[in-house]
């Protein structure tokens, strides 16, 4: 029965170790070093318990020789202890250095605050020596800055009137350069107008010119009207003439006087009409003489 309560007893430590091994390590170290007179980090061996002699020596259970693995788990579990011990002893040497430097550091701060205390000490006395000069170096410097302050905004102002003068002078360039082009717009118009002009001249000097000729050809054509017009009163009286005398022959000749009559009436007869053609502006074709067309 005790060897099987050893047995259980491991197996439930194997199993704890195995779910949470850091807290079981942790505990174990802590176990052990409450036993001892170094102590630990969680308990120093100065909070150690004065009951420290009536720590009783505890039974070694006796582990058969057939349970392997048992023994290997102990044997791990040494291991880890030993492990944790080693790197306790380097936790707690780190510490101590820790310890010494943070010293180094607080006393290394406190030489460097009096220092800095000592120069703040020189640099009052000195801003006490040099308040004077300072003064007057600051109203120097106010002087300078209302001085470099007038001289800016004379260089805003300058630089604006030349911005403007500027512009007046691409508004201007820009409208004599639309003044330009509507010059030479309209000088185009002109010349235009003057080829009509002249094209105008030309057309008028050849309707004057035919004006002209038509009026001589209507000069002409009355001409030739007139000297018609004599023609055919002069053959009017001709015929009247020869009338008169027909009627102062003989009666034998009356048959050839009826003849001659009815000639005659036929020739009034085209004269009235040659007459009536005249006056509509028609001419009669005579011979060794051109009708002249009124246009």
């Amino acid at each position: 029965p005790n060897r099987l309560e050893g047995a259980d007893y491991m197996a439930s430590v194997g199993r704890e170790v195995e779910c949470c091994p850091r807290s079981y390590m942790m505990e174990s170290v802590d176990s052990e070093s409450k036993h001892s007179y170094i102590g630990s980090f969680l308990q120093p061996p100065d909070k150690l318990k004065s009951a420290f002699a009536d720590l009783r020596p505890k039974s070694v259970i006796n582990c058969p020789p057939n349970n392997q693995a048992l023994v290997a788990a102990l044997k791990t579990l040494q291991e880890k202890i030993h492990r944790l011990e080693i790197e306790r002893i380097q936790a707690e040497n780190d510490l101590n250095c820790l310890s010494r430097e943070a010293a180094q550091y607080r006393r290394a701060l406190e030489q460097e605050s009096n220092e800095k205390n000592i120069v703040h000490q020189e640099l009052m006395e000195e801003k006490k020596d040099v308040s004077v000069p300072l003064r007057v170096a600051q109203s120097r410097c106010s002087l300078l800055e209302k001085q470099l302050d007038y001289m800016r905004n004379m260089m805003l102002k300058a630089e604006l009137e030349k911005k403007l003068v500027l512009e007046q002078q691409t508004h201007l360039q820009k409208e004599d350069d639309q003044n330009q082009m509507e010059l030479c717009a309209k000088l185009e118009k002109l010349e235009v107008l003057e080829k009509q002009c002249w094209t105008l001249i030309s057309t008028q000097k050849t309707a004057e010119e035919k004006i002209k000729h038509l009026e001589q050809k209507l000069l002409e054509e009355q001409h030739q009207r007139k000297l018609i017009q004599d023609k055919a009163a002069q053959l009017q009286t001709g015929l009247e003439m020869n009338r008169i005398l027909l009627s102062s022959l003989s009666p034998e000749k009356e048959v050839k006087k009826k003849s001659r009559k009815k000639k005659v009436l036929k020739n009034n007869s085209t004269m009235k009409r040659t007459q009536t053609s005249f006056q509509g502006g028609m001419l009669p074709f005579v011979a060794g003489k051109v009708s002249i067309v009124s246009l």
